[in-house]
């Protein structure tokens, strides 16, 4: 029986027609309608096969279990997966997929990643590194024994000690403590390659147990004087052919030398610098001028004057002088030595220098045992002061007059006395001069007491106090300046300098001659450091320019004449000053290149030009260089100098 054929012509509407089954490619504009029916009927040999699917949006969930889609071994391939964020948890078990399942990611970016990540991971890491749990030496716990294997690791924190990471750069890892105390050392580096070496005795190193990386030695040698000396294997090549310099001499339990080592071939060859050298600059100690108690330290009150400086013994362990204006009844000198201790000579009438005596000495004597010193100051007028590194501040001397000791009586000390409080440590915390004196807590507050007679103590009055009271409330002082002649200063954080008290030289920088019992500002904005003396201040600014003003009337200001300047004026021209310090008649700078500089009065050769000028005459008036190139901190002792000279 024949079968009926249809054919249609132009169509119009929808048509539905059963049994029909199209190959190829079917576009169409829309389609309506659900394909339903169970995608179990697509395995046992059935293909589905879609070239690339387009959509703007897709809506619903896709559930059930994906194992359904083959019992085989199906491959889920994921190219490129970008995504601004993703939110939710990601759940289940991946095994589901097939026995051995391979999922590969070509890059995944996302801002964050929280979670555990175990298994394996390849290709680059980046981010918070926290979460991610790394094993060390040791265990941490959750930490499991997951590796990470990872190209480039980039993160803010990172936990552990790095042992375990695979890649990177040898560095100190572990740490030992070596001691070297005999002619031979080995140094087993199994135990650590970071080395803390304390030496003792000079010896020959060696080394066992290397390997390729980095070893740093950090050496620092006994508290003493005897030089010990370090003979290197052959094997260590140093930077510039020769082993580094070993700090020696300086009896400092703080200086320290780091070596870096560097092995390829496991320690047959090493490579070795020095990368840090700690040794703060030692110094020798000179004087001279005026020597009639034996202030000058030459274990002699003759001669009775040095016109240039000369070496007070050998000793190059010197570290600090005392600042402060000496007057005519102060002759005493006091430093310190680099490891902290105290010493003091000259004229002690009432026990100024603290040695519970009131005895004269001619060369320096040490005051105490303490070790614990940080910065001298002479307040002239038989009064000595000083800061430890705790932040305690001593008196000692004479206090009967204006009581400038500040322990809220009169009685003197002729051995350091603890004037309560915590105190600035900074060299310029001190200043004062006559009986009054002038120091900065640790929290800017700035405290004066003593004599008031021409409102130097900044308390907008002339009452005298005999213990530290607050001027004002401020809090951001920074540094005292040297005092005298009734008057004080001091410079706040900001770089603006102030001054009160007597005024009849100018030395107040206000462009008058008026006295002020409170702080009024000096003009500038940038100044480092300001001294004064004899009616007469100069400054140095941060720029490098030096500036004076005030009594002029031996050429003390430095201006090559003997005019009174009552504001700042600035000598000369250079912008490479550093340090200036102003006493009466007569004042000393210094130079970034050591360079040392002196002017004013000078019949005691308390210029150290080696040379003296008629008492009736001016003195020399403007800076004339000292001899030496190598100068450090220069100060005053009573009508001469002393300086430190670096030594090392």
């Amino acid at each position: 029986m024949s079968q009926e054929k249809a054919q249609l012509i132009a169509p119009l509407g929808v048509m539905a027609a059963e049994g029909i089954t199209a190959t190829g490619v079917i576009t169409a504009t829309s389609l309506d309608g659900n394909i339903v029916g169970s995608a179990t009927s697509l395995v046992n040999g059935a293909n589905v096969s879609v070239g690339v699917i387009t959509a703007t949006s897709f809506t619903g969930n896709l559930t059930g279990n994906i194992k359904r889609l083959a019992d085989s071994a199906p491959d889920v391939d994921a190219g490129v997966t970008t995504a601004t964020s993703f939110v939710g948890n990601l759940t289940g078990s991946v095994t589901d997929l097939t026995s051995a399942p391979a999922i590969t990611v070509g890059m995944v970016t996302a801002t964050t990643l929280e979670g555990p990540v175990t298994g394996n991971i390849t290709g680059n890491v980046s981010g918070l590194a926290g979460g991610l749990g790394v094993n060390y030496n040791g265990g941490w716990t959750g930490a499991g024994t997951s590796q990470i294997n990872a190209g480039v690791v980039t993160a803010t924190t990172f936990y552990g000690d790095g042992s375990n990471l695979d890649g990177v750069s040898s560095g100190p890892v572990s740490q030992q403590a070596v001691t070297i105390d005999g002619a031979s050392t080995s140094i087993d580096l199994s135990n650590g390659n970071l080395v803390y070496a304390t030496q003792s005795s000079s010896t020959t190193v060696s080394f066992a147990n290397s390997e390729n990386g980095n070893v740093y030695i950090i050496r620092t040698k006994d508290d003493n004087t005897t030089a010990r000396t370090i003979t290197w294997p052959d094997s260590v090549k140093w930077e510039g052919g020769e082993a580094p310099t070993l700090i020696q001499d300086n009896p400092r339990t703080t200086d320290a030398q780091v070596f870096l080592l560097v092995t390829r071939d496991m320690g047959l060859t090493w490579y070795g610098k020095e990368v840090v050298k700690s040794e703060p600059q030692t110094f020798s100690l000179w004087t001279w001028g005026k020597n009639v108690y034996g202030q000058l330290g030459q274990n002699a009150d003759t001669p009775a004057m040095l016109s240039s400086p000369t070496q007070v013994g050998t000793d190059t362990t010197w570290a600090k002088l005392s600042l402060g204006y000496a007057r005519n009844d102060s002759m005493m000198t006091c430093t310190i030595k680099i490891d902290g201790t105290l010493w003091a000579w000259g004229r002690n009438d009432f026990g100024e220098m603290g040695l519970n005596n009131t005895t004269d000495y001619s060369s320096p004597m040490q005051v105490g045992t303490d070790t614990t010193w940080n910065r001298p100051y002479t307040a002239s007028a038989n009064n000595f002061f000083g800061t430890k590194t705790d932040g305690t501040l001593w008196a000692m001397g004479s206090n009967s007059y204006a009581a400038p000791l500040g322990q809220n009586n009169t009685t003197s000390y002729s051995s350091p006395t603890q004037i309560p409080g915590t105190w600035g440590t900074d060299e310029y915390s001190l200043g004062g001069y006559n009986y009054f004196v002038g120091c900065i807590n640790a929290a800017g507050e700035l405290y004066t007491w003593g004599n008031n007679t021409g409102g130097q103590l900044g308390q907008n009055n002339e009452t005298r106090y005999s213990s530290p009271t607050q001027v004002g409330t401020d809090t951001t002082w920074s540094k005292m300046m040297t005092s005298a002649s009734y008057s004080m200063g001091a410079i706040k954080t900001d770089g603006t300098a102030w001054a009160w008290g007597y005024n009849p030289g100018g030395q107040l920088g206000q462009n008058n001659r008026t006295n002020y019992s409170s702080p009024v500002q000096i003009p500038g904005t940038t100044w480092s450091m300001v001294t004064g003396g004899y009616e007469g201040r100069l400054g140095v600014k941060t720029d490098g320019t030096l500036w004076s003003w005030g009594n002029n009337d031996t050429g003390q200001l430095g201006q090559n004449n003997v005019l009174y300047y009552s504001s700042p004026i600035q000598l000369g021209s250079g912008t490479t000053w550093n340090r200036v310090t102003a006493n009466g008649r007569y004042n000393y700078a210094t130079k970034t290149d050591g360079t040392a500089w002196s002017w004013g009065y000078n019949r005691f050769g308390e210029l150290g030009q080696n040379s003296t000028n008629n008492p009736d005459a001016n003195g020399i008036s403007s800076p004339t260089q000292i001899p030496g190139t190598s100068w450090g901190t220069l100060s005053h002792s009573y009508k001469g100098g002393i300086g430190l000279k670096i030594a090392g």
